[in-house]
């Protein structure tokens, strides 16, 4: 995916449209920290057994992929006022910054 290094789009400090410096950010884990799921997880694996664990086929035989490409996170900076903000773009495995 190729995204320009210099895009025109809505600032909400200044409220109208202008120009942005785009800097692409490395993709952070979403969701850490005391969640639910990792509440539930701690909850279900402080009992006494092996939580079924061998119960259970193993991970290769049950079909659970990675994936392959990653959401890319871009970093705006409003030209006018200097108000940083963020916005994701969809998945894609290769993304550069066009300079114009």
């Amino acid at each position: 995916m190729k995204i320009p290094a210099k895009m025109r789009t809505f600032c909400r400090n200044c409220n109208k449209h202008t120009p942005h410096n785009v800097k692409i950010e490395k993709a952070k884990q979403r969701g850490g920290g005391m969640n639910q799921g990792s509440r539930r997880a701690e909850r279900w694996t402080s009992r006494i057994g092996n939580h079924g664990r061998y119960s259970r086929r193993p991970i290769a035989s049950r079909n659970m992929t990675t994936k392959t490409t990653k959401k890319v996170d871009l970093r705006l900076t409003c030209g006018e006022c200097g108000k940083k903000w963020s916005r994701s773009r969809p998945r894609s495995k290769r993304v550069e910054l066009i300079r114009r």
